[in-house]
């Protein structure tokens, strides 16, 4: 009978180590996440979404209507139960950054907006924010951000159940350069 595979006889595999990679990264951004939203009283979580009630630009899957979603597009955006959005929303709306406005279209569903003191917060965490995320990317230049964002969205889109592109051929470098 043969021993199973110790840990130095398996091999390498880029797949691996990129998905151990944003599990990592993913670990490191969550802590500092939690850093910047605590300068403003917030959590990640509570962050995210009022960024997300907010209509900020920069979240691929946007929540319903910009500025004014439901939770439950939240909660589906977000990649969270409406529990979990339903617990946020309720810390923000005690804090007076989100009020309910009753929807136009269906008077018994509630929709979410920022108030003046969420908008304040919000602009109180926006330097931090890009100082931020300049140190994390100052190693990619312009072209390598956008391949990076390319490729975290393709594996979104695969998590989410989206059809996914067929990956762009790489471009082929002129002789000479």
């Amino acid at each position: 009978m043969t021993a199973p595979p110790g840990p130095l006889a398996r091999t390498a595999a880029v797949e691996e180590a990129i998905v151990l990679a944003l599990f990592d990264l993913a670990n490191q951004l969550v802590r500092r996440g939690d850093a910047l939203a605590a300068t403003a009283g917030l959590t990640t979580q509570q962050w995210l979404v009022l960024l997300q009630i907010s209509g900020d630009p920069n979240f691929r899957d946007p929540a319903g209507q910009a500025g004014a979603p439901l939770p439950s597009e939240i909660a589906r955006a977000r990649g969270v139960t409406r529990a979990t959005v339903s617990a946020v929303i309720a810390a923000l709306k005690r804090r007076g950054l989100i009020q309910e406005q009753v929807d136009d279209a269906d008077g018994r569903r509630r929709r979410l907006a920022v108030t003046a003191a969420g908008h304040a917060v919000i602009e109180q965490i926006q330097p931090l924010r890009r100082a931020a995320n300049r140190r994390l990317l100052a190693g990619l230049d312009r072209d390598q951000r956008r391949a990076l964002l390319r490729g975290l969205e393709s594996c979104l889109d695969v998590l989410w159940g989206r059809p996914v592109a067929a990956p762009r051929a790489p471009r082929r470098r002129r002789a000479g350069t």
